[in-house]
């Protein structure tokens, strides 16, 4: 599934901190990697000097050519290359270029932690690119996803929609190539009248109906996940879905998040404010979004 993962860096370390997830994915994926940088055109204009483009490009194929070498010492196919133009812009071209199938990246770049996610460079990215995206946090211990231990799993939020299904191929691919068990999580969200007595009590046994159908739908998805040679775990929890699917993602077990930027509410409902956002800002895990297709989702609704 994936053949080719795109590193966009702009010569920052937290940029860079994208640079080991993607390593030992690529190492277990037997992927290539493709390393770019982008050179803003209009910031080379206002430089004024003649041989500023000159220059600069040539500082900037240095410096992917010394953190391709590295990678290549740890036996990976590395390609780099410098671009022109904003820098979402770039890499959302650069994808088509390399045929990318991934893109890993980090949430902050060279404006460092003032900036979050919200109208920056991995917004742009993650709203308009044709393939996942795997959003590294800049702050924490670097990010590595090693083959072992076996009993980290891989933590993939449910909501019962087609959408949010589409996430379950890439998540399957990764669990095999990692060697991971597949923790499938769904949120079931408390009605405002179960924290009102008497009303409560009504309230807590429709609570209680929705957890029951909330694990049979986990389970028959796991069965079919481990059809397919996949072990395969479930959890229902009470609560907001970005509150559950970051605290989960926040507990020992779980090394990588793999979910849709939509599920249930569809895709009328961009990304900014949304579930997937919240869990991006919150969770402490790397994060893999996959852009669910609407057509797919409605012909796997029409045939269920």
């Amino acid at each position: 599934m994936y053949q080719t993962l795109l590193v966009p860096l702009d010569g920052s370390k937290f940029s860079e901190r994208a640079l080991p997830i993607a390593t030992a994915l690529a190492q277990s994926l037997k992927a290539r990697v493709a390393l770019v940088t982008c050179l803003s055109t209009s910031a080379l204009r206002s430089a004024g000097a003649p041989d500023a483009e000159f220059q600069a490009t040539g500082e900037a194929q240095a410096y992917l050519a010394k953190l391709a070498q590295t990678l290549s010492e740890q036996g990976l196919r590395v390609e780099t290359d410098v671009v022109y133009g904003e820098a979402a812009e770039a890499i959302l071209r650069e994808v088509d270029a390399f045929s990318a199938d991934l893109v890993v990246m980090c949430t902050h770049g060279r404006s460092g932690l003032g900036r979050w996610i919200f109208g920056s460079v991995a917004e742009r990215v993650l709203a308009h690119s044709p393939v996942p995206v795997l959003l590294v946090r800049p702050t924490g211990e670097p990010a590595a996803l090693e083959p072992e231990p076996a009993q980290a799993s891989i933590l993939v939020p449910l909501d019962g929609s087609p959408l949010s299904e589409q996430a379950l191929p890439h998540a399957t691919a990764l669990a095999r190539a990692l060697n991971s068990p597949i923790l499938l999580l769904h949120s079931v969200e408390p009605s405002p009248l179960y924290y009102n007595y008497p009303l409560g009590v009504m309230a807590q046994e429709t609570l209680d109906y929705e957890q029951g159908e909330a694990r049979a739908y986990l389970d028959r998805v796991a069965k079919q996940l481990e059809r397919e040679g996949v072990a395969c775990q479930t959890q229902v929890l009470v609560g907001w879905p970005s509150d559950v699917i970051a605290y989960r993602g926040a507990a020992p077990n779980p090394r990588l998040i793999v979910m849709a930027t939509h599920g249930r509410s569809g895709i009328a409902r961009l990304l900014m404010g949304s579930v997937a956002l919240e869990v991006v800002r919150r969770s402490p895990l790397p994060i893999l979004l996959v852009r669910p297709e609407v057509d797919a989702a409605k012909k796997t609704d029409r045939a269920g």
